[in-house]
């Protein structure tokens, strides 16, 4: 269970805390989620109507997590997890998204939005790969589904409500382009430090030195990281094309946009439930599949479709997919933690090839953009995603038959002898 007594017996001594644990996890969820979507939820649309290029849309989608990959891959496994590290790490964090918001009022911003928003991916790394060891020391591993499963139901209704009213407010202030962003955006700046600061009481205040060196990543993936990593690919193909489609095909409204966060929330409420009772009783990996299956499927016919009704219909499902894909990754992820001797080498790995797969996937659809008109690029992405999914089954049953043949060759070996 949490242990929202440990305010009595800290896990580290003169470690204060005032909040009850449960409320400073739920409420650090609610400010990352007032940060997404305030910040992020429009942010492809501003740099699309700011006048980017289709492949500019695509490196907006990329350049992001491969400077996540690289803070994962040679910096963030070599920083102790403490209080210092934390709060330094968010601070430059904070620095990032104050200059993202701000350079969006120079005369050319992409270059300069996009640069920062690099220099935010390597520091939200740090943040992101320590945070989850900080909670161990103070959450049964149990306990992690529901806390996961509760943070999601948290995002989703913030994010529902919050990207109807955003959507709202940008369409009625769009005289003020892009000032109107702006605002936005500085709202999301100031949640983001609140939450970060709640997560920071909870980390050691031990200093410990800091030694740089060179390292070599991924020595803690296995198959199944890889393969995730894989279906990852597939799911961020789509991103760039959604924003291409929406924004410069079809000229979709802020609020219009804002519908389809909405009816995602919606369902997602009602179905995620249903999905975490699902994975207790027929496993993550099944209920994960579903969800990685669900969203391949429903892009397939995507880029035909000019009905507004049936985008929000098809919106809603890939939310939903998404949202339960997400709190199934988790989940394996912290299931997989016993395996591994290097706690921190893990989630940085596992992390890591998280979002190299979600760069990777966006400079695919880049390449995919110059070669295929947009409705044969949601067919090629639908493919590749059952692709990767099934790859890992098909794998899995070769092991599988490999190791029944050595075994059965090996009692073989043994009658003869006997």
């Amino acid at each position: 269970m949490l242990n929202d007594d440990n305010e009595s017996n800290p896990p580290w001594k003169g470690l204060s805390v005032i909040m009850k644990l449960s409320t400073r996890i739920y409420l650090d969820a609610a400010l990352q989620n007032i940060k997404n979507v305030s910040f992020f939820t429009f942010l492809q649309v501003l740099i699309a109507r700011l006048g980017a290029s289709d492949f500019e849309i695509s490196i907006s989608n990329s350049l992001p997590p491969l400077f996540c990959a690289l803070s994962l891959a040679f910096l963030t496994r070599q920083l102790p997890v403490t209080r210092g590290v934390f709060l330094v790490s968010g601070y430059i964090r904070q620095f990032a998204f104050l200059s993202m918001a701000l350079c969006v009022l120079l005369p050319h911003p992409i270059p300069y939005l996009l640069f920062f928003w690099s220099i935010n991916a390597v520091a939200v790394m740090i943040t992101g790969a320590q945070q989850p060891a900080i909670m161990r020391q103070w959450v049964e591993p149990s306990e992690f589904p529901r806390i996961f499963s509760n943070n999601k139901m948290i995002g989703i209704a913030i994010t529902t409500i919050g990207g109807f009213a955003i959507g709202q407010y940008l369409d009625a202030f769009q005289w003020m382009f892009p000032k109107n962003y702006v605002i936005s955006m500085l709202v999301g700046c100031a949640a983001t430090f609140a939450g970060m600061a709640l997560i920071a009481e909870l980390a050691s205040k031990e200093k410990q030195p800091i030694r740089l060196k060179w390292v070599v990543p991924f020595k803690e993936c296995d198959r199944k990281t890889w393969w995730m990593g894989l279906n990852n690919i597939g799911i961020a193909m789509t991103a760039p094309l959604f924003i291409i489609y929406h924004v410069k095909v079809l000229d979709l409204s802020n609020t219009q946009i804002a519908y389809f966060v909405v009816i995602t929330g919606i369902v997602s409420t009602l179905l995620l439930p249903l999905a975490r009772r699902a994975m207790e009783r027929f496993g993550l990996m099944k209920v994960y599949g579903t969800a990685v299956i669900g969203m391949a499927l429903a892009v397939l016919p995507y880029g035909w479709i000019h009905a507004y009704w049936l985008l929000l219909l098809i919106q809603g499902w890939l939310g939903v997919c998404l949202s339960i894909h997400e709190v199934a990754s988790q989940t394996i992820m912290m299931n997989e933690v016993p395996r591994h001797k290097k706690e921190l080498a893990y989630f940085s790995d596992f992390q890591l090839v998280m979002n190299a797969g979600n760069g990777i996937g966006a400079l695919l659809t880049g390449l995919l953009t110059a070669l295929l008109p947009l409705w044969g690029c949601f067919i090629v992405i639908a493919a590749a995603r059952l692709l990767f999914y099934f790859s890992y089954r098909t794998a899995k049953e070769a092991a599988a038959d490999a190791a029944s043949h050595s075994s059965r060759s090996s009692a073989a070996e043994r009658r003869l002898h006997t």
